[in-house]
């Protein structure tokens, strides 16, 4: 059935409450609707399991830790994505660390749902894009959707798996809409190859992989046959399948919305340049956020973010490299 990606989520939450009694969801106000996919939840599932809590992401999150721990299955909405900050010392020390150190006496089936506002004039405070923070946090897992059917598929698959994970959804894309099969199972760690081509790699992460698909029929009229990955999680990374494409194209351009130091880009070029080195016919080339707080003026931010007019540019660039 067609949904936007934001119906999605609400489908996709819909959905384990409905399959799983055990299954509770807490956030600030999300039984009035605020962000627009918790609509009706609480009316059908009860304020029991549709829970509003108070404005303190820490003990939101401890909360949920501790409602995991004890054989609940919880998610959490933390909204804004620069909110993950508050929570920082319950998800990097509590959350992530608990299966490990606990030696898998318990499970910690954790969800939490943050979005990213970027190029929405959120300013500095509501507009980071922070997924590889916690990339360098071991024990968590991290997916980023891109298109609804992501959306909808790895927000299941996120809530049933055993280890907490966090679910960047990406606010540029929540209009966006396709056909979404509700029976279909993707897998938190398994990258999605949108296009495939034999020039040059763009691998994207989150609402870059739509700007790349909407840069394509510009690259094709330049007679550029582009593979474009979208990796859909972060962690677990689906490093095989980039490789697999770089080994066949020999060049890569990395998309990514975070900022550009030890981003998830970097680290994705750092792989790339240690073990296929001798495969590289061209440099790595990657587009991402300048190391700057994120401005309130959109003309501002336009200079600072990932554009199609940068990713063409740098494909292109690449693409006219000679050893």
């Amino acid at each position: 059935m067609k949904m936007t990606y934001g119906t999605a989520i609400r489908e996709a939450l819909l959905k384990e409450l409905e399959d799983d009694k055990s299954v509770v969801l807490f956030g600030e106000d999300i039984q009035h609707n605020l962000y627009g996919y918790t609509d009706n939840l609480v009316n059908i599932f009860g304020k029991k399991r549709v829970i509003n809590t108070p404005l303190s992401e820490a003990a939101i999150v401890g909360t949920a830790v501790g409602a995991a721990m004890c054989g609940l299955t919880t998610i959490v909405d933390l909204t804004v994505a620069n909110f993950l900050y508050v929570a920082m010392d319950q998800i990097a020390n509590m959350a992530a660390k608990t299966n490990y150190m606990y030696n898998g006496q318990f499970k910690l089936p954790l969800t939490i749902m943050v979005s990213t506002l970027y190029n929405s004039s959120s300013a500095a405070q509501h507009s980071d894009r922070p997924h590889p923070i916690f990339m360098n946090t071991p024990g968590l897992k991290i997916v980023v959707p891109s298109c609804p059917q992501d959306a909808y598929s790895l927000l299941r698959s996120a809530i049933v798996d055993e280890n907490p994970v966090i679910y960047f959804s990406d606010r540029s894309l929540f209009y966006t809409k396709e056909d979404v099969d509700v029976n279909c199972n993707i897998k938190i760690g398994q990258a999605s190859v949108l296009t495939e081509g034999s020039d040059i790699t763009v691998v994207t992460i989150s609402g870059c992989s739509k700007i790349a698909m909407d840069l394509l029929p510009e690259l094709i009229n330049e007679n550029i046959s582009a593979e474009i990955i979208d990796v859909r999680s972060l962690v677990p990374l689906d490093i095989n399948t980039i490789k697999k494409s770089v080994r066949k194209t020999g060049r890569v351009v990395i998309a990514d919305t975070a900022h550009k130091s030890c981003s998830a880009a970097s680290e994705i070029s750092s792989i790339l340049a240690e073990d296929l080195f001798y495969d590289l016919k061209a440099p790595i080339g990657i587009v991402a956020y300048d190391d700057v707080p994120v401005p309130f003026a959109k003309n501002l931010e336009l200079q600072i973010m990932p554009t199609k007019e940068k990713i063409y540019q740098k494909v292109v660039n690449i693409m006219q490299f000679n050893k």
